[in-house]
């Protein structure tokens, strides 16, 4: 008996180490899917909110024009 639990002991390692890989494959799967849903709702509710809703601050950036001096080196001049 003793002999034969020896020869036993790998093959019952080896399924449930093949049992948790599947478990945490599935887990993965899930955890991939429920994030592209959750990811989802948020990018629809954002456009519906850019859509009916639209920033003031972009119109505002969009309207100043003109050139913008990066250093001081004008004021040499």
């Amino acid at each position: 008996m003793q002999r034969f639990l020896k020869q036993l002991t790998p093959f019952i390692i080896l399924g449930i180490v093949l049992i948790a890989l599947a478990f945490g494959m599935i887990l993965l799967a899930y955890l991939f899917l429920f994030g592209a849903i959750l990811g989802g709702i948020l990018y629809l509710i954002r456009w519906i909110q850019l859509r009916f809703f639209p920033s003031k601050t972009r119109d505002k950036a969009a309207q100043k024009k003109g050139r913008i001096i990066d250093s001081n080196d004008w004021k040499k001049l």
